[in-house]
């Protein structure tokens, strides 16, 4: 016999998500059910459906049915917590390298994940209804309008081995690949994504002076209407630097002989 949620209140949340997102889609291979099992555990937070002969035939994430139960325990039941003795935390693509804190998923705005220094992610989601998660702020908050809720379906074919910017925080930005999300981070807080460059850029948020990765060069940002901002790449004369404190070039010795 097939084994079904733990609960009747799980399998009313199971008929809702696939009434909302229709049959649930490998987007990728998965292995077969153990021998005799018709649901099984993926991993730790995936249950898959397989057939008699224990082909997988489809999965679903846990928290996708209910936020509260995350975890994939035993032969596919959805469960608050995870296993004993299983390490379910593992390296993850939404985990830009090198950069721990907290990040968003981006195909779920409700969603987000604490990424360590290993790179490795502890799932979160926006428990309160109507909750969306900011990045600003690394917490959620109360979604007002439709633009609070930043998301891309990356199991739409037209997105496949796609780039986006994360909007809400352009420093992010992610590839919609055949395997799932993968999120990468500008290194500098001044850096957004450039989607025809294919590379990050620094973008003018105020006018002034600021510094260029080259130390001959600076970055001006000057207004040429009342309400646009224009990026020019400036460089300074021969024997000058660029000094960030003095917003202008100045010689190499002066700015040693400066304590």
């Amino acid at each position: 016999m097939p084994v079904l949620p733990d609960s009747t209140k799980d399998q009313n949340a199971l008929r809702k998500l696939v009434a909302k997102r229709g049959p649930f889609a490998l987007s990728r291979a998965i292995s077969s059910c153990k021998e005799g099992r018709r649901q099984d555990c993926e991993d730790c937070t995936t249950v898959k459906i397989c057939s008699y002969d224990q082909t997988a035939l489809a999965s679903f994430r846990c928290q996708d049915v209910d936020p509260s139960k995350p975890y994939c325990t035993g032969e596919g039941i959805c469960s608050s917590s995870q296993e004993q003795d299983v390490v379910c935390n593992k390296v993850n693509d939404l985990c830009p390298m090198g950069s721990p804190g907290f990040y968003p998923d981006p195909s779920n705005c409700t969603r987000y994940l604490y990424c360590d220094a290993e790179m490795l992610g502890y799932e979160q989601n926006c428990l309160a209804a109507n909750n969306v998660y900011n990045q600003s702020t690394a917490s959620c908050f109360l979604k007002r309008r439709t633009s609070d809720c930043f998301q891309v379906d990356c199991n739409n074919s037209r997105n496949k081995d796609k780039w986006f910017v994360y909007t809400p925080f352009p420093q992010l930005y992610f590839l919609c690949s055949a395997n799932g999300v993968i999120m990468f981070k500008c290194p500098r807080e001044t850096d957004v994504f450039d989607l025809e460059l294919k590379r990050c850029e620094f973008e003018c948020r105020e006018a002034g002076r600021f510094t260029h990765p080259n130390s001959r060069m600076y970055y001006e940002c000057a207004y040429i209407s009342t309400s646009k901002i224009q990026k020019f790449e400036q460089t300074c004369p021969p024997l000058l630097e660029f000094d960030a404190k003095e917003q202008k070039c100045v010689s190499k010795s002066a700015e040693k002989s400066v304590v």
